[in-house]
């Protein structure tokens, strides 16, 4: 499918990408200050290492995760692999909220399940919303629908 692909969905946004280089510069900055020898100095190289591996966690995690759409169906990218759906597999595309933590403020979340034939579930990595961004998670599922309207013709209920 590479090249072909008519959607391509990313996890994360402008957002994401502040909060990962935000944490990589105060990881730097705790290098730096570890490094000119401040007052408990082991302290601040842990703390530099610790949200180092914490931003690189994330963006590996989190900003890698996408889902590609085009004639031969669906590539998943979760965190460590591709995962590929044929668009006859796919009974239909479904948006489910997913309860919140009680303790947590945010609203509930919605993400997109495929529904294959077989009766199992494949849960899409993007599009994916948290309380504030509704908007654009309607856009990215309603074209997301649309390419498989286009290819899945015999597809009955999508």
């Amino acid at each position: 499918m590479a090249g072909h692909d008519e959607l391509s969905l990313r996890m994360g946004g402008a957002s994401a990408r502040w909060a990962t280089a935000l944490s990589a510069t105060v990881a730097v900055a705790a290098g730096v200050a570890a490094g000119l020898g401040v007052p408990d100095a082991e302290k601040w190289g842990v703390l530099s290492g610790t949200v180092g591996v914490g931003a690189v966690g994330y963006a590996l995690g989190v900003l890698r995760r996408r889902v590609e759409a085009g004639p031969d169906g669906l590539r998943i990218r979760a965190m460590l692999r591709w995962r590929r759906l044929e668009w006859d597999e796919i009974l239909r595309l479904e948006d489910l909220p997913i309860a919140a933590d009680p303790r947590a403020r945010s609203g509930p979340r919605l993400r997109v399940a495929a529904m294959l034939r077989d009766g199992s579930v494949v849960w899409l990595p993007v599009p994916y919303v948290g309380a504030a961004d509704a908007g654009g998670f309607e856009k990215q599922l309603t074209q997301l629908r649309a390419v498989h309207r286009r290819y899945a013709r015999s597809t009955p209920g999508s």
